[in-house]
């Protein structure tokens, strides 16, 4: 983004004291703020005026943040989307990765990490935005418009957890990503925990870019290790 022009950050936040520091924090950074306690004024706003970046809280007076997402993601499935909760639980995470969210952290947390982890989502963000396609085996993928359009003309459209895994697969190309490098990076979660969520993403993407998913050329398991892109 240009360095005339501020990412736009709207806060949906009922916690008054929480939402203050952080826009006080994030307006330190360079970024301009909109702050709303309601999910309902924040989708208004969000509709008419925009925002390049959510921060959610999930606990919020009348519309609840998981169904404030989903409405968020009816409108636009890009627009990068921070869950702020104060449940811990492994599947309350999941959850929120299933409704459409891109990061998410639990209450309370580090400020320092808060601020990384938006600076990190805007930075994906414009990766999408710069219009790149990346072709693999005959399939373009087309960041901008979250598409895969196969060998046939054949259109598909993938969500943004999709493209920020095919991304991070794309960067790290040529070597072996662990499962665990994955959860932390791409989901954020304890690189530790037990889950099928990599492997269930890894054979939705298989599906978009491998002529037979059952025998892939570019994406590779690697027992007992993780996966290896092989572009």
């Amino acid at each position: 983004m240009s360095a005339n022009i501020k990412w736009r950050i709207l806060i949906i936040e009922d916690d008054p004291a929480m939402a203050l520091g952080l826009r006080i924090n994030l307006e330190a950074e360079g970024y301009d703020v909109i702050h709303f306690t309601t999910a309902e004024d924040g989708l208004d706003v969000l509709e008419n005026t925009g925002a390049d970046l959510v921060v959610l809280d999930l606990m919020l007076p009348g519309m609840g943040g998981i169904e404030a997402l989903s409405r968020i993601r009816i409108n636009d499935p890009k627009i990068p989307v921070l869950i702020l909760t104060a449940c811990s639980d492994v599947n309350d995470k999941v959850n929120g990765f299933k409704a459409g969210a891109d990061d998410y952290l639990t209450k309370p947390f580090h400020l320092e990490e808060f601020l990384l982890r938006v600076k990190r989502m805007l930075d994906r963000y414009e990766w999408y935005r710069t219009g790149f396609v990346f072709k693999v085996g005959g399939v373009s993928i087309d960041f901008d418009v979250l598409e895969v359009t196969g060998p046939e003309g054949l259109h598909e459209r993938i969500t943004p957890h999709e493209a920020n895994l095919i991304q991070y697969l794309v960067q790290h190309q040529n070597r072996i990503v662990t499962r665990g490098e994955l959860l932390k990076h791409v989901w954020r979660l304890d690189p530790d925990i037990e889950t099928r969520t990599v492997d269930i993403f890894i054979s939705r993407i298989r599906r978009y870019i491998e002529h037979d998913p059952t025998n892939p050329r570019h994406i590779i398991s690697i027992r007992g290790k993780g996966y290896r892109f092989l572009p």
